[in-house]
């Protein structure tokens, strides 16, 4: 029970450490739109009925951080277009694994309830709770590694936050999805 503690103690003094450095140099998030490709097929049909281009979105991590790069915390799409979010996961440390977790409102409580519900949802759910809160969730991605997920955004314009909800991750790694 001890040695189990204490491993939980280290392993989150590590994650912490290791969000106070690291290179935070990056490329940076992309936002296009694109006509859907032979691999979208299913997508490039939603696109065609409803008269708008795919968003193709490119989220990153800092580096070997717990944040998102400075250009991945926000991005912009219409209201009802189909979403094509892709997350390189950038870091080059072992315990740098991130998801990325749109959610239903802005609200730091929602956002704070579902990071923690991923906690306890564990690794056989990739970190990612059930909750009607969740629009769509990327699987966990290790470092080096690229996931991707296809969504329609909300039909109501605003502000919807998106988190990373591996342990600890989402009190620091969050970033706003704007529906115009």
């Amino acid at each position: 029970m001890k040695s189990s503690r204490f491993l939980c103690l280290f392993s989150l003094l590590a994650l912490l450490l290791a969000a106070c450095g690291g290179d935070a140099a990056s490329d940076g998030a992309d936002v296009a739109a694109s006509d859907g490709g032979d691999a979208a097929a299913e997508s490039d049909m939603a696109s065609a009925d409803s008269g708008m281009d795919v968003a193709e979105v490119v989220l990153r991590p800092a580096g070997d951080t717990i944040a998102f790069d400075e250009s991945s915390t926000s991005f912009t799409v219409q209201a009802g277009q189909t979403v094509n979010l892709t997350l390189e996961n950038v870091a080059t440390l072992d315990i740098m694994l991130h998801n990325v977790v749109i959610l239903s409102s802005n609200e730091d409580d929602v956002a704070n309830r579902v990071g923690m519900a991923g906690i306890a949802a564990g690794d056989a759910s990739g970190f990612v709770p059930e909750d009607p809160a969740i629009l769509a969730a990327t699987a966990l991605a290790l470092p080096g590694e690229t996931v991707q997920v296809t969504f329609e955004a909300p039909s109501e314009p605003g502000t919807y936050r998106y988190i990373c909800t591996y342990i600890g991750h989402h009190t620091l790694m969050q970033g706003t999805m704007i529906v115009t």
